[in-house]
């Protein structure tokens, strides 16, 4: 008989893998579908306007969320170039280096085809940002993973990260919203205390160079906390000389990813001497009582917790369920073996995040360690909102509650009266995680689990969100075409009016008009940024009493061919017709177009 005619099926070494590969690639689709699922409904109703509307958060105004919105455009459009000319934005003209007075987002060219596609970069913002949601609650399932935790909590735990309240309360503010790159470089950094090996190094390096480049306020942050945190995963792999030139190569390497924006960043900085006034970060930084403040009611509030949320400026609470489950977590963790050193971690990262978050208001006999690091951290001196540190609070407390729900998965309690009997001062603390007994039906045990891991991560669900309807260009497609079509393409335009105030809603419409000139693509005197550059102050003030002599004087000045005028604003005067000249007028949206005259 012909021995391979009574081979079993399936027992081919090679069919065998690659059914085990589809069956994981089949999971990975199911686990990436749940947290689209959970960001989504997060988010509602944001998936029924995807091209339309852009989601605010808390924010007060959709100042922030355009400009963003602006951003993605701006990144596909000179990704479509080669990146010529990229660091020079069409804004606050003629002054150069623009786009490296706020965060550049160069990451965002992942959603780029999207906007050549549709030209809406209101899609791709949206499409942006459920998928920066949808990859923080699954690169936090596979970091849990990693960590040899159960599927069930993994899942729950991916969920608590999807779910952080501060990440929701800043939707309006995209950048803020990808955690999983700052997940990403913590799996890949404890991969590598694992087995330090060149891969390893590489994927460290790639993991933190995507969360700068993605968010160079997280990046920045990142290293900072990463300092203190770190050497619990590398363990005793410190003490080998192999190990430091690895992390030598790994920082290398990722320095090498993120050159090419960190050399303009630094270069622009330096030119424009740009750096924050301490007193303003200290008025930007959190305090003590901001992390008692969910952005939202929650479920079990405490009464004093809600009666603060009024009081306070910031509210920075991670959720009174899932700071329960990380207290939890963290006896259970540094009681078994197998979770101290993460635990450890997590309680550095958290402490250190805490105390950075309270920025320059953290000082001792008129000394602060943060003015200190404004002035010699490459970085600090540009970083606005310390309070923006209480993400990777948060984000501590997740991955501890974490830890909790694992300990709950393996020993659930049955009975109050057992409980007392497994614990006594003489036993410690250990003993309720090593004296009860485990549940009998796993059905049971696990759905135990799953109602408190899902009451953690809902706790402090955001309220429907609040949406901007855009208003459409299609609307506004008159001028809008005649200054594509019959201005010539170096032409510098001014918007009248410019905002008297200095609030972010006081922005609104210069953030509108820069969304608008997506279509035109002229470039602008107008702008709005994290930083603005002397010159448009001074424009600003001399534009006040438009159309005066001064500020004609200041548009020619500055080489301002056109203005376009909201009629809205206008008033009457002669000044208008004698140093400018009506060219087209849009009567449907009330929009003027002047040349100036020489």
């Amino acid at each position: 008989m012909n021995v391979g005619s009574i081979k079993r099926r399936g027992s081919d070494p090679g069919s065998v893998a690659s059914g085990f590969l589809a069956r994981l690639g089949a999971w990975a689709v199911v686990e990436l579908l749940c947290f689209a699922l959970v960001a989504a409904v997060a988010t509602w109703p944001l998936v029924r306007h995807l091209d339309t509307h852009l989601p605010l958060g808390t924010e007060s105004a959709a100042t922030v969320p355009l400009f963003t919105a602006w951003t993605v455009w701006w990144n596909a459009d000179r990704a479509a170039h080669g990146y010529r000319d990229y660091w020079d934005a069409p804004i606050f003209a003629p002054t150069s280096g623009t786009f490296a007075f706020s965060e550049p987002m160069p990451a965002t060219v992942v959603v780029a085809p999207l906007v050549w596609l549709t030209g809406n970069p209101i899609l791709a913002h949206n499409c942006f940002l459920l998928a920066a949601l949808t990859l923080n609650g699954w690169t936090t399932f596979q970091l849990l993973r990693s960590l040899r935790m159960q599927w069930l909590v993994c899942l729950l735990g991916g969920g608590l990260v999807e779910m952080l309240p501060l990440v929701h309360s800043e939707l309006g503010v995209l950048q803020l919203v990808p955690l999983c790159g700052i997940v990403w470089t913590i799996h890949a950094l404890y991969l590598f205390g694992q087995r330090p090996g060149v891969r390893s190094s590489l994927l460290l390096a790639a993991a933190f160079a995507a969360t700068y480049l993605t968010c160079a306020y997280y990046g920045l942050f990142l290293s900072l906390v990463l300092l203190p945190a770190a050497p619990w995963l590398l363990g005793t792999q410190l003490r080998r000389a192999r190990t430091w030139s690895l992390v030598a190569g790994s920082a290398g390497v990722a320095l090498l990813l993120v050159a090419p924006v960190v050399t303009a960043q630094v270069r622009i900085i330096r030119a424009h001497d740009l750096r924050r006034d301490p007193d303003w970060v200290t008025r930007l930084a959190a305090s003590p009582q901001d992390y008692t403040v969910a952005p939202w009611p929650a479920l079990f509030e405490p009464d004093f917790a809600a009666a603060r949320r009024a009081q306070r400026y910031f509210h920075l609470s991670p959720g009174w369920w899932k700071i329960g489950l990380a207290l939890v977590g963290v006896f259970a963790g540094l009681w078994w073996r197998r979770y101290r050193r993460w635990t450890a971690f997590c309680l550095t990262l958290l402490g250190a995040a805490f105390l950075l978050s309270l920025g320059p208001r953290l000082a001792w006999g008129g000394w602060s360690p943060y003015v200190l690091l404004m002035d010699w951290y490459p970085g600090m001196a540009q970083a606005r909102n310390a309070y923006r540190f209480a993400v990777f609070v948060q984000l501590a407390v997740a991955l501890l509650a974490a830890v909790g729900l694992q300990s709950l998965c393996r020993q659930v309690r049955v009975s109050s009266r057992h409980l007392r009997s497994s614990f006594s001062p003489n036993r410690g603390w250990h003993s309720l995680f090593t004296g009860l007994p485990k549940s009998r039906s796993p059905l049971l045990r696990g759905a135990f689990v799953a109602g408190i891991g899902l009451l953690a991560a809902a706790e402090v669900h955001p309220p429907p969100q609040n949406l901007f309807a855009v208003p459409r260009a299609d609307a506004r497609h008159d001028w809008i075409a005649w200054l594509r079509t019959e201005t010539p393409a170096d032409s510098v335009i001014a918007w009248i009016p410019f905002p008297a105030g200095t609030g972010v809603k006081d922005y609104e419409e210069t953030a509108l008009w820069m969304l608008w000139g997506t279509r035109h693509q002229r470039r602008m005197v107008n702008g709005y940024s994290g930083f603005f550059p002397t010159s448009f102050l001074e424009t600003k003030a001399a534009l006040q009493d438009f159309p005066d002599a001064a500020s004609v004087q200041r548009l020619r000045n500055l080489g301002v061919t056109y203005c376009v005028l909201r009629r809205a604003a206008q008033t009457p005067d002669t000044a208008l017709e004698t140093q400018f000249e009506l060219v087209f007028k849009d009567e449907s949206a009330r929009m003027d177009v002047y040349r100036v005259r020489p």
